[in-house]
């Protein structure tokens, strides 16, 4: 995440290593998916190139729609072509449902909710 200060990808990606090196257990990473922020190809790329070599596991998770929010999930195609970039390199991927959003129960929604109960109106106009 572009807000982490206190640890370096650097040094976190070098504990990831150390990790897998120690243990022989694959390393699960949790990717959340944001439109026109990190989701294109060229994105994708960039995690290939972070990851490869590495034993892991990457889930792929469309973001789910919060009101007001600046960021949107990704388009449904855009995942999908981010997970071939990733599988099509041998980085094993899983694409998360997303579940509970029609009810606006999914992941951030129901925090959206309690701190802004004013936008449940919104929320349900979807």
């Amino acid at each position: 995440m572009p807000i982490n200060r206190r640890y370096p990808l650097e040094s976190l990606m070098a504990a990831c290593h150390r990790y897998v090196e120690k243990t022989g257990r694959r390393i699960s990473f949790e990717y959340a998916l944001m439109r026109g922020v990190n989701d294109s190809a060229q994105h994708a790329e960039l995690l290939v190139d972070l990851l490869m070599g590495l034993r892991c596991h990457v889930n792929l998770i469309p973001l789910n729609p919060i009101p007001n929010s600046p960021y949107q999930p990704s388009h449904e195609e855009d995942v999908a072509r981010f997970q071939k970039i990733l599988t099509a390199a041998g980085i094993p991927t899983t694409v998360r449902l997303r579940r509970g959003i029609e009810i606006n129960a999914g992941c951030g929604q129901l925090r959206q909710a309690v701190q802004q109960p004013e936008l449940i109106p919104l929320l349900n106009a979807r």
